[in-house]
């Protein structure tokens, strides 16, 4: 099952700082199974099953693969749970069967306890604290292949070192508290966009610096930069 369509959240903590005007703070741009032996015969084969391999008959290959991921109650294959069960989606990152969104200002958090947030849709996802939804630990800007990224459109910075250790250094280690509490994004890599082109060395060479600093600190981490150009 997938959550209804969610509309954009408020970003739920980090602006910019508003260190000068070269400082952009926290802003983002933004038919019938195979040939058949006969009339009513399938193919012994139907994906990966083999119907000659410790199956029955074929019309049993094909109901099992025809049913594998149901909830329980449906279809007849093995495996399956009985009825009043059921399964987990093939999608880690898509609720589970009951699951429901509840909460109107959390559209994306289950009443699983979890947080559910879908590439090309979702953006600006607050992340609060379980137990404690006063807290909020980040907001996700985007997940996009697999990664949960931070979105920056900042080039420069009055004070480099203020800036960075705000806007990437607690940016990202807020980013893989949070990730633990995304549904199918536990261990997914994290990383920092910068949006705009053109950079001053010395920023960059900074954010570079701390990047290197946090995967030294979080070894078990994927820790991405990415530079516009």
């Amino acid at each position: 099952m997938t959550p209804k369509p969610r509309g954009p959240h408020g970003d739920g903590g980090d602006g910019g700082n508003g260190d000068g005007p070269n400082d952009n703070g926290d802003d983002t741009p933004d038919g019938t199974p195979g040939d058949g032996d006969g009339a009513d015969k399938p193919s012994q084969s139907y994906g990966d099953i083999d119907a000659g391999k410790g199956v029955t008959s074929a019309h049993t290959a094909i109901e099992k693969a025809a049913t594998r991921g149901r909830p329980g109650g449906e279809g007849t294959g093995e495996g399956r749970p009985g009825d009043g069960e059921t399964t987990q989606p093939a999608d880690p990152r898509e609720p589970p069967p009951g699951v429901t969104f509840d909460d109107p200002r959390r559209p994306n958090l289950g009443s699983d306890g979890r947080y559910y947030i879908r590439e090309g849709v979702d953006h600006d996802v607050p992340i609060d604290e379980p137990g404690n939804v006063a807290r909020t630990i980040t907001d996700i800007d985007r997940p996009e292949d697999g990664v949960l990224w931070e979105e920056k459109s900042a080039t420069n910075a009055s004070d480099i070192n203020r800036w960075v250790t705000k806007q990437v250094n607690n940016k990202i280690e807020a980013y893989i508290e949070a990730r633990q509490h995304i549904a199918g994004y536990e261990d997914a890599p994290v990383g920092i966009d910068f949006t705009s082109a053109g950079a001053d060395p010395a920023f960059r060479a900074a954010v570079e610096q701390t990047i290197a600093d946090l995967r030294l600190r979080h070894p078990d981490v994927t820790i991405l930069v990415r530079w516009a150009e």
